[in-house]
């Protein structure tokens, strides 16, 4: 008999994943599996393992709660200790605003100690349920908060109601705290579990994937992946009333631009009803056809704006405003602005709170078509063109040859896209090619246009990006880095980032791995910033750093005198000893300029 103490791990983010993970190779009486998800997902996760014995799972805050709910294991709590607290208050030292602490009762009650024992005043609200959040939401954005200290599920609902948000990650000490506790309470609980007969059952008799709900909807197991399945899952859900009425016994669907054959059936039990779906793949052909058009559901396109830097750092409060006139009015949306700027994050986050966001969204990367796909797009029986109720997002269009976008133009006038979809353009303008489109799309669709500005027009914003991307990068990843030295913010803030957030969001993540002692430090940027020439050559054709190179030497030194004494708050002496020149030169040349 194996004496180890077997634990199933369910981190609801993968940062935590690996500290458990790394932390639990120093328990030689500890074997130790890790899953990641969170709330729902981790009490799926769990199942998934379950078929093997454990002695106990350990998990976090409301994932651990839900998972005590939902099984007859024990769960022991990964506790949220004091400098964990202490961690997340001084990422959210400098960002101005009210600011709370949000979370459930392990978060709180750490937040509520450290408050008291330290005087820091924090105000704290606390979760008893998932759905709380959203009433806190609204109390919150009521009183005037700007910035909340939460866990990584909460996070999700204040980010997409406008929220600067710090997390409150558990750090290697809570960790080993926890390891310590989970042995202690092994050793008393020891004993073998029974499998699940229902599960062995209906997995012994299927040679297909097989997915099972519980009598309230919720995820009870499945064997799909649990990453390109999820708009299969997601699409199995709307069919359970169908399913319980006995109408979905064998039935075909398309989901994702694939083919598959689902069966169902319900299994009445002591522990309620059971829907038990079969599903098999349909053979399909090449998949080049559907090269740069991809699906994705509500939940995927969700993820994907919330792990974009823009969702952290653009004008969320701002832009909102106009997507809901769209959605009211019911007219396609043309989003312009230079690579990087979030035109896709914006795409989806209008997506995400349109009526069709229980259908998919169709992205059409125009710089990923190939020829195959192209044809298909246009002319193919089941092209996202000729569907209905989804949302059509047309990305890049500045990637296109003037034939085809003529063509694309063509096939959604002829077919009367926007009749049956919602349809999304979005594109860098400066390009000549796009350019002479853009008004025809504008006049032709009514479109309603969002104009995304450049990083390098909010310097003032990149020390609070900054900080916010860096508290969500250390919920990511097992290095934590605590803070950016003054040096290298200000290395940060005065670069023009040619890629906007997306660059921006690159260089962080580079300089949060590659830190030494939690420490992002001044030679850290300038090192990276200097390999950045190559990757952006002529981000901005004839420019360098805002300046216009285009013109005569009078002119260009005109800008820069400018640009020096303005990052000099003024200071024509501190200007001049800048440029390595005497301040009555400085004058002089000022004078000239003024009198050209």
């Amino acid at each position: 008999m194996n004496e180890q103490v077997q634990i199933l791990a369910v981190a609801p983010y993968e940062g935590l994943a690996t500290i458990l993970e790394r932390e639990s190779l120093s328990y030689p009486d500890i074997d130790m599996t890790v899953v990641i998800g969170n709330l729902e997902a981790g009490v799926s996760a769990a199942i998934d393992r379950l078929v093997e014995p454990y002695d106990l799972i350990l998990s976090r805050g409301g994932t651990a709660d839900l998972l005590r709910q939902s099984l007859d294991i024990p769960v022991v709590d990964i506790k949220t200790s004091a400098l964990d607290v202490l961690q997340a208050f001084q990422f959210s030292e400098d960002i101005t605003g009210k600011r709370a602490v949000v979370g459930f009762r392990g978060i709180t009650d750490a937040a509520r100690l450290t408050s008291d024992v330290l005087h820091l005043d924090l105000d704290i609200f606390t979760l008893v349920d998932e759905e709380d959040v959203h009433g806190v939401t609204r109390i919150l954005a009521d009183q005037g908060y700007e910035t909340v200290l939460c866990d990584v599920i909460s996070s999700t609902v204040f980010r997409e109601a406008g929220f600067n948000t710090v997390l409150i990650t558990s750090g290697s000490n809570s960790v080993r705290e926890s390891l310590d506790e989970a042995v202690r309470v092994a050793h008393h609980m020891r004993g073998v579990r029974d499998e699940n007969l229902f599960f062995r059952e209906v997995i012994g008799n299927s040679g297909m994937d097989t997915v099972i709900f519980q009598e309230d909807d919720s995820l009870s197991f499945t064997t799909v992946d649990r990453g390109g399945g999820r708009a299969l899952i997601e699409t199995l859900k709307t069919l359970l009333p169908e399913a319980r009425r006995g109408e979905a016994e064998s039935i075909r669907k398309t989901i994702g631009g694939r083919g598959y054959t689902i069966r169902s059936f319900v299994s009445e039990g002591q522990a309620g009803s059971k829907v038990v779906f079969y599903v098999s793949q349909s053979v399909s052909g090449s998949s080049t056809r559907n090269a740069g058009i991809t699906y994705h559901t509500k939940a995927e396109a969700l993820g994907e704006y919330l792990r974009s830097p823009y969702s952290l750092a653009g004008d969320v409060n701002g832009i909102n405003k106009t997507l809901q006139d769209m959605l009211e009015s019911g007219r396609p949306l043309l989003i312009t602005g230079e690579y990087g700027t979030g035109r896709t994050a914006v795409a989806t986050q209008a997506y995400t709170i349109s009526k069709l966001a229980s259908h998919p969204l169709v992205e059409i990367d125009c710089g990923m078509l190939i020829e195959r796909s192209r044809a298909y797009l246009l002319s193919g029986r089941t092209s996202p063109l000729f569907e209905s109720n989804v949302t059509i997002h047309i990305k890049n269009l500045e990637a296109c040859e003037p034939v085809f976008i003529e063509e694309l133009l063509g096939t959604i006038v002829g077919t009367d896209v926007i009749r049956r979809s919602n349809l999304i353009f979005s594109c860098n303008p400066e390009g000549e090619l796009v350019g002479k489109y853009i008004p025809y799309i504008k006049d032709k669709f009514q479109c309603i246009q969002v104009e995304l500005s450049p990083l390098r027009e909010h310097k003032e914003r990149i020390p609070t990006i900054a900080k916010l991307y860096l508290s969500q990068l250390n919920a990511n990843l097992s290095k934590e880095v605590l803070r950016i030295d003054r040096q290298a913010m200000m290395l940060l803030a005065d670069y023009p980032w040619p890629g906007n957030y997306v660059q921006l969001g690159r260089i962080l993540s580079q300089l949060c791995a590659t830190s030494r002692d939690h420490t992002i430090r001044a030679a850290d940027v300038r090192s990276l910033l200097a390999l950045e020439r190559p990757v952006y050559p002529n981000a901005r054709s004839g420019t360098s750093y805002g300046i216009d190179l285009d013109r005569p030497l009078s002119q260009i030194e005109r800008d820069i005198i400018a640009e020096v004494i303005r990052k000099h708050g003024g200071n024509q002496s501190a200007a001049a000893r800048k440029l390595g020149i005497s301040r009555t030169t400085l004058w002089r040349m000022t004078k000239d300029q003024g009198e050209r």
